[in-house]
Order: C-alpha cells, then sequence, then structure tokens
C-alpha cells in the first residue's frame, strides 16, 4: 500500500535544506570571499527565514501539531525526527550569533560563527537525508544515495541562492566567479547523487510509472542547474542567470525529495523497524 506524498515533509525538507545550504555558503564567504556587510546581512537573515518556516512545516505533518512539544522532550533520542530538530536549533542559533557578529562588525566572532555555520549547514543537510535513509523497512529509502542527494541538492541550492543575492549586491566579481565553482561542483555532485539513488532504486525494481517521471524531471532539472552553475563560475554573472539557476535547484531538490516517497509503502513491520533502527516515525 502506498503511503503517498507527504508535501508538509517535502516542503521542510527543501525549504530548511535550502536555509542550511544558504547558512553553509554565508560561512564559506566570510572565510574566503569576504563579501560586504550587507550581503552578509541579508543571508543569514534569509538563512534564519527558510530554518524557521522550513520548521513550521514539519509540524504541518503531525496528526496532532499541538503535541510538538513531545518531540522536543525527546530529542536526546537521537530519532530521525530529533536529529531534524537538533540540526534547525543549533542552525537557527548559529545564524543568530553570525548576524550578532556581523551587525557588531566583531572580525573574530565572525569568523568563528562562519565556521560553526559550514560545518552546521553541511552535517545537518546530510542528516534530513539520513534521518529516511536509516529507516530499514523502507527499502527505496534505504539506500546512501537518498542522503547524498539530500545533501548536495540543499547545498547547491542555498549556494545559488547566496549567489543571486552577491550579484543583487554587486559583490566583487572574482569572488562571484568562486562561489559559482563551489555551487558548479555540488551541483555535479547533485546530479551524480540523484542518477546513483535512481540506479539503485531501477536495481530494486521500485523504479516504475510515477516514480521513472519524477527520477528523469529531477535528473534534467539538475543538469540545467549544472549548466547554469557552469556560467556563473565561468562566465559573467548575472542576476537572472543566478536567479534561474536557484530556480533549478529547487525543481531538482523538490523531485528528488517527492521521489523518495513516491517509492515508500506501509509495510506489517515499519513500525517495529523504523523503532529498531532509531528511524523517521510518520504518525
Amino acid at each position: 500500500m502506498e503511503i503517498g506524498i507527504q508535501w508538509p515533509l517535502v516542503l521542510f525538507t527543501l525549504i530548511a535544506g535550502a536555509g542550511f545550504g544558504l547558512l553553509a555558503t554565508a560561512g564559506f564567504a566570510q572565510l574566503v570571499v569576504k563579501p560586504c556587510k550587507a550581503t552578509k546581512q541579508i543571508a543569514l537573515i534569509a538563512a534564519l527565514a527558510l530554518l524557521g518556516i522550513g520548521g513550521l512545516m514539519s509540524v504541518f505533518h503531525l496528526a496532532h501539531p499541538e503535541r510538538f512539544m513531545g518531540a522536543i522532550a525527546n530529542l536526546f533520542s537521537f530519532s530521525g525526527i530529533a536529529l531534524e530538530l537538533l540540526g534547525l536549533a543549533f542552525g537557527g542559533v548559529a545564524a543568530i550569533l553570525f548576524l550578532l557578529f556581523v551587525f557588531m562588525e566583531n572580525k573574530a566572532g565572525e569568523r568563528v560563527l562562519a565556521a560553526c555555520s559550514i560545518v552546521i549547514g553541511v552535517l545537518a543537510s546530510f542528516l534530513q537525508g539520513y534521518a529516511y535513509c536509516e529507516v530499514a523497512a523502507q527499502p527505496g529509502w534505504h539506500i546512501i544515495a537518498l542522503a547524498l542527494s539530500y545533501l548536495f541538492t540543499s547545498l547547491a541550492l542555498g549556494t545559488l541562492a547566496y549567489a543571486a543575492i552577491a550579484v543583487a549586491k554587486a559583490e566583487d566579481e572574482a569572488g562571484l566567479r568562486l562561489v559559482g565553482k563551489v555551487a558548479f561542483g555540488l551541483a555535479a555532485l547533485s546530479v551524480v547523487s540523484i542518477v546513483a539513488y535512481a540506479v539503485a532504486l531501477g536495481g530494486a525494481g521500485l523504479l516504475e510509472g510515477a516514480a521513472t517521471i519524477y527520477a528523469g524531471v529531477a535528473v534534467a532539472f539538475g543538469v540545467v542547474t549544472l549548466a547554469a552553475a557552469a556560467w556563473l563560475a565561468f562566465k559573467t554573472p548575472s542576476l537572472s542567470l543566478a536567479v534561474g539557476a536557484a530556480l533549478a535547484g529547487v525543481g531538482g531538490a523538490l523531485c528528488v525529495r517527492v521521489l523518495m516517497w513516491a517509492v515508500a509503502a506501509y509495510q506489517l513491520n515499519f513500525i517495529w523497524e523504523a523503532a529498531t533502527n532509531r528511524g523517521l516515525y510518520l504518525f
């Protein structure tokens, strides 16, 4: 029996994932590119907004949203939900402190929070996918390429969102090219991970019907994102191109998350295996 696409969770991982990617890129830019104060402020405020909105999406999935505090009370169970909540908490605190140091123009504090933001952004992006990957009861989820797809699509999307902000604020072209090169590398890894996930699903006999379409569209968006990122990296950056690349990144990230739900199904031992493997509780 099919579970169906759980849109609140799709939007949670898409929106919060973009926030983690943007946070990590803001940290990278602070350490390597040295952007202007306005660019850093806009990027960090946007990252905070994405993390907040993404967190709200996850609450809407609960049958009883008012019981959300129960999940917070069990953070140290290190279940899938707990890992995601910890990622949101650490990401939000890092973004707030980073933003505070930017306002204060505390360079030492900015460097420390920039490094923390990179670590948190990368780790939280991976854990969003790993929370599903560790559910052994779902053959279409228990594939490491799924977690890597979440990781690289989130980071690529966040990097391209940062590039759009930097272009709009007329940042130095050399710095923009460097950010574009990072986006290009992440977009390439996104395509590889999405293809690897689709191949693994095909090998397991799970890639059929609508799932085949979602996989194909995800790869197509990934290739378009890669091409746009390449232009940002090696040609003259433009705002329209950066925004278009980010939108293509949204399409690829969205499709791979929908694909994951398209191959999910209820099984009699689903709850038991999820508990045994500290997986994601869906009910």
